[in-house]
């Protein structure tokens, strides 16, 4: 009889073990998952990996080239141990405006054509906390691939310092393609980019 007992009682704590191990791996599948599927972009972050880095304009739309010049930025940022940037989308679009005129003007600059200020553009987008402050900063370039253009910016001074900068927490990101007839971006089609940095407080 006892015996019995006993062997019932160390069943019952086997299947308790074995339960317990079970909800510790289906746990572990669901939030795998959850990660994939849910937020692919951070799983990919979290790989180190930046899809369409390498793409040429040909091979790449261009909101794939301005996203994977912005994972680069995270990715320099990220080795810095520094803040990652949010995404804005009155930043993007700003961003993605300039490129554009950069392609259609010939030009390369911070202003090209009738453009108004930076300052002024970046005010209109409704960026700003409305009686806030609010500070920016912008870099520009034209490569080959998104890989090469943060490569590049990277190996500048002024340029690593925009990239690097700690009191940024927003950023946007616009591309083109074309070839601006300047320096530097008439051989080939190339992707032309345009980042903004900023920050604001209420």
């Amino acid at each position: 009889m006892s015996v019995q007992l006993e062997v019932m009682r160390t069943a019952e704590t086997l299947n308790i073990r074995i339960a317990i191990v079970l909800a510790a791996v289906f746990t572990a599948a669901l939030v795998a998952l959850t990660l994939w599927s849910g937020a692919p972009d951070r799983a990919f972050a979290a790989a180190g990996k930046c899809p369409k880095a390498k793409a040429s304009t040909r091979d790449a739309t261009r909101d794939q080239l301005a996203a994977a010049v912005e994972c680069l930025i995270g990715k320099a940022r990220r080795r810095a141990d520094l803040k990652q940037l949010d995404s804005v989308g009155s930043l993007e679009r700003v961003a993605n405006k300039h490129s554009e005129v950069m392609v259609k003007e010939d030009c390369l600059d911070h202003r090209c054509g009738d453009e108004k200020t930076l300052k002024r553009r970046i005010v209109r987008s409704g960026y700003p906390i409305p009686g806030g402050r609010y500070g920016f900063g912008e870099i520009t370039g034209c490569a080959l691939t998104p890989k090469e253009m943060v490569t590049a910016w990277m190996q500048s001074q002024v340029h690593r310092r925009r990239i690097l900068g700690k009191s940024y927490r927003d950023i946007g990101v616009g591309a083109d393609k074309g070839k601006p007839n300047v320096a530097g971006c008439v051989n080939g089609l190339r992707g032309v980019y345009t980042v903004i940095f900023a920050w604001r407080k209420g």
